[in-house]
């Protein structure tokens, strides 16, 4: 009886964390799922990286317009740019920091330009009392490439 109720849990718990490794687009062979632009060098915006591994010591949300601040970006996710950083579109990135177990992600939701200004919205994933995790330390990410807007950005976190 207890393994009947376990069973679509564990299922739904272990298809939760397999879909980030699916979006997961760090190897530098590719955009989001069903992009053709692997023989450029240049992702269209709205091309979208996340993961559940960072080197990201602590939670930071961080624009990139520069092709220093895009390496430095990819720096804190622990790998080089998949693809330069085209000169009309700017980078917006979402780290959670540590975490102690799996279950967490993260993704970008939204982006609005205001009056010159970006306000980018994301929703975090936060494993229930019920879910089954594993006990592995995780520091989940989320990039996205947008069109490049010269004023302030602003990040809000979509309940």
């Amino acid at each position: 009886m207890i393994r009947r109720r376990l069973a679509p849990r564990v299922a739904a718990a272990l298809l939760f964390a397999a879909l980030p490794l699916a979006a997961c687009q760090t190897s530098g062979s590719g955009g989001s799922a069903g992009s053709d632009w692997s023989a450029s060098s240049e992702a269209p915006a709205g091309t979208v990286w996340q993961g559940e591994h960072s080197r990201a010591t602590a939670r930071a949300q961080i624009v990139a317009r520069s092709a220093q601040e895009w390496a430095d970006l990819w720096a804190k996710v622990g790998e080089a740019p998949p693809v330069s950083l085209p000169a009309d579109r700017l980078a917006v990135a979402v780290f959670l920091g540590p975490r102690d177990t799996a279950g967490f992600a993260v993704a970008i939701t939204r982006a609005q330009t205001v009056a010159g200004a970006l306000r980018v919205g994301y929703r975090e994933r936060v494993p229930g009392p019920a879910d089954t995790v594993a006990l592995a330390q995780t520091s989940p990410y989320a990039i996205r490439l947008l069109p490049r807007v010269d004023g302030a950005v602003a990040f809000q976190r979509d309940k």
